[in-house]
């Protein structure tokens, strides 16, 4: 099939608002000087949020993805 004939562009969906923000989030920087019990707390919490929030995200992005899979694949 020729690429450049007329009609055989597909558009597909939209990928779901805030996944990719959400999946280029980083781990904050940690601090280079000794950590006290409250900095490793905050840090252990902060990654565990942060890791939550990327497998939700993640979840929706594979969802999409089976979707468009399911509605476009041939």
């Amino acid at each position: 099939m020729d690429p450049r004939a007329p009609g055989s562009r597909v558009t597909l969906p939209a990928a779901p608002p805030g996944v990719a923000e959400c999946l280029r989030r980083s781990f904050p920087e940690i601090a280079d000087r000794p950590l006290t019990r409250s900095d490793v707390v905050r840090i252990i919490g902060s990654a565990k949020i942060l890791d939550r929030q990327k497998t939700a995200c993640g979840e929706r992005a594979v969802r999409w993805i089976e979707a468009v899979v399911r509605d476009f694949a041939r």
